[in-house]
């Protein structure tokens, strides 16, 4: 039995993941797909736009065979975390073979390349990196344009696209890990990952996330079995507004200073805003700029709610892992025995059964703060009533 593994999002799951998840199985010959997905909350600092069952139930029906949750210590991370937690997991079920992912780049050399200068940081990949963030750029540019100048047949550019980001998060991860996954890159089809419009063919998350959000129907066209999603209220960040204000407005400026996240002075920002915001994106443009992009500041921000210190996130990405399993098919239950013989981290499929761990319990808070996010308030302690979903 060959296995790949795959590392998502799926906020939602669309016929670009579908594709992925085709392409994955002809180019590496596995029988059955792993998905390591985020929980309620995304990597953007953000809710996702449907409760982390829903996503997993469309992940199944789309193709894969079982699905895993990224817990939300690293599903909140920039992209080194969020492929650091991702890799461990594959890792240490000691039976996924193939890590697939998508990528802007067909040149899977040049994206292993850049990986090797990340890892080893040689001086003058430092230097320039070092001139870059005194200039102002924000981290992400200036670490592009460093790697153009150590990359000279690449440009900042390919190193500034999200999914180019992401492969080379990965590669490292499994460097730095030692870990036997077989990277395989799938080249990206149809919308880029930033396109706000739907595009004919396939179409960015993005896109499809801003349809739901006006009432466009025509969304439905790139949700895969999409007569068969039940009538959902869709979570956007806004409803994050009066949480996130009632935790900044309590908090004095050093507090907000031992947040994860929170450097060079940023708390003062944060506490300027959050005496004057309205909603929630004034206070995020209250905040960022080129130094602190949207998507920092959201990941701070939602830091700040659930209360995470510097310290608190240390110890949550030093806590034992597991794999927490949201949903698996009929046809590949098998995979659960198969997990629980080779697997060197526990295989949890009730969480009431689990011993108490500071990343489990952090994922039932996150479920109970998403409950609160739609205007019919959700019941809380999910994660302990909802069964195992097989499709």
């Amino acid at each position: 039995m060959k296995i790949a593994g795959i590392i998502a999002e799926y906020n939602p799951f669309h016929t670009g993941h579908a594709y992925h998840i085709q392409k994955t199985c002809e180019k590496s010959g596995a029988d059955h797909i792993i998905c390591v997905m985020s929980g309620n909350f995304t990597q953007r600092g953000e809710p996702a736009i449907w409760d982390k069952w829903e996503r997993a139930r469309a992940a199944l029906l789309g193709g894969a065979s079982l699905v895993l949750e990224l817990p939300f210590a690293y599903a909140t991370q920039s992209a080194e975390g969020f492929a650091e937690g991702g890799i461990a997991i594959l890792g240490g079920l000691n039976c996924v073979e193939v890590l697939s992912f998508g990528a802007e780049s067909a040149d899977p050399g040049a994206l292993s390349q850049a990986a090797e200068v990340l890892c080893s940081e040689p001086d003058h990949f430092k230097a320039v990196l070092r001139d870059g963030l005194e200039s102002g750029l924000s981290f992400p540019v200036a670490r592009a344009r460093a790697l153009a100048c150590c990359l000279p047949e690449t440009d900042a550019a390919t190193w500034q696209q999200p999914n180019n980001i992401l492969a080379i998060e990965y590669l490292k991860a499994i460097v730095r890990q030692k870990s036997a996954l077989r990277p395989l890159p799938v080249v990206r089809a149809g919308g880029g990952y930033a396109e706000s419009a739907l595009t004919p063919g396939f179409s960015s998350a993005r896109a499809i996330r801003a349809a739901i959000k006006d009432g466009k129907a025509l969304y439905r066209r790139y949700i895969p079995n999409s007569e068969t999603l039940p009538a959902l209220e869709p979570v956007f960040s806004e409803a994050l507004f009066p949480f996130v204000m009632f935790q900044l407005r309590r908090m004095a400026a050093a507090d907000i200073g031992k947040i994860y996240g929170i450097t060079e002075g940023l708390e003062y920002r944060i506490c300027e805003a959050a005496k004057k915001a309205t909603d929630y994106n004034d206070l995020l443009t209250s905040i960022a700029s080129k130094r602190y992009p949207n998507s920092r500041i959201q990941r701070a921000l939602l830091h700040c709610l659930f209360g995470i210190t510097k310290q608190q996130m240390s110890m949550l990405r030093n806590a034992p892992l597991y794999a927490r399993v949201l949903g698996v098919r009929k046809d590949a239950t098998g995979l659960l025995s198969c997990l629980s013989e080779k697997s060197s981290i526990p295989i949890v499929t009730r969480a009431s059964e689990f011993p108490e761990n500071p990343l489990l319990d952090m994922d039932i808070l996150a479920t109970d703060i998403y409950s609160l996010l739609t205007k019919k308030i959700a019941p809380g302690k999910r994660d302990f009533t909802q069964r195992l979903l097989i499709i």
